[in-house]
């Protein structure tokens, strides 16, 4: 049976001959990620809501789809549609390829996918729905110039015996020659056939006072390496003890599809300590 696991949480891609932000051209994208769960010879359709967020300025947009992956650091690496070896585009048909947007219109595109009888592999198939425009530089001076923009909508589609099992393989403390602040750095890999969906904190106990640091929406794809860095608090004394509180909600070999990991304490009265983290049993 179907199980439909939709992730809103802001994931949204931007890709421009320089960096930007999903809303600077005046798209808004909802869902920006979608997680499903599927079985061969399934049928699937979601919905994507693209919004021109304009008040004035009307876009047209030309709908595509891509393969997709992120690098160590997390950055989305963009590639035609068909390549990846867990690409699921062959099996996504979707509509309208066109829109023209007025200002503040909403249109809907109907993404529908069919999973193949036969699978050569179990865990993640991915793919992107890519809405492109070309749009004038807005810069003082300047005219004739041209820009192609892009925002993504990312699909991951988990089939078969899945598992993510995410660890934090090495934790470091630098610390700047220069400037004294230190930060911490992790090295976190996934040995499963399905990606982890890392959130949590990071707990810094100094001289008795603690301080907590968010950590969410961290993604490391399937059989994949990420790197994560945050910087600490300027008072972190070297003695200080911090622990890293992880939960996986995306763990697709459990009941309630979420683990978490166990804790890891990274050593501060160096400049670099691994300490490993071992998985429960």
């Amino acid at each position: 049976m179907l199980k439909r696991l939709l992730n809103l949480a802001a994931a949204s891609v931007a890709l421009a001959s320089l960096p930007i932000t999903a809303s600077a051209f005046g798209i808004g994208l909802q869902p920006t990620t979608v997680e499903i769960t599927v079985e061969p010879g399934d049928t699937n359709r979601q919905v994507v809501n693209i919004a021109n967020v304009h008040q004035e300025k009307t876009i047209s947009l030309t709908l595509g789809l891509a393969d997709w992956d992120l690098d160590e650091a997390g950055q989305i690496r963009l590639s035609p549609p068909g390549e990846s070896d867990v690409s699921a585009a062959t099996w996504t048909r979707f509509s309208p390829a066109f829109l023209t947007l007025k200002p503040g219109e909403t249109e809907q595109v109907i993404v529908d996918m069919a999973t193949p009888t036969r699978l050569s592999r179990s865990g993640d198939y991915r793919f992107a729905l890519l809405a492109s425009t070309i749009l004038p530089e807005e810069r003082s001076g300047q005219s004739g110039v041209w820009k192609k923009y892009q925002i993504a909508s990312l699909f991951y589609l988990t089939a078969g015996d899945a598992n993510s099992t995410p660890i934090i393989q090495h934790s470091e403390v630098v610390t700047d020659q220069e400037t004294g602040a230190k930060t911490l750095e992790l090295e976190i890999i996934n040995d499963g056939n399905s990606h982890a969906r890392l959130t949590g904190t990071i707990e810094i106990d100094a001289d008795g006072s603690r301080e907590s640091l968010d950590v969410g929406n961290l993604v490391v794809l399937d059989e994949a390496k990420r790197s994560y860095s945050a910087a600490l608090p300027e008072s972190t004394p070297g003695d200080a003890v911090i622990e890293i509180h992880l939960s996986n909600t995306h763990a697709p070999q459990f009941a309630g599809a979420r683990e978490t990991l166990p804790l890891h304490v990274v050593a501060t009265d160096s400049q670099s300590a691994s300490l490993p983290s071992e998985r429960r049993p």
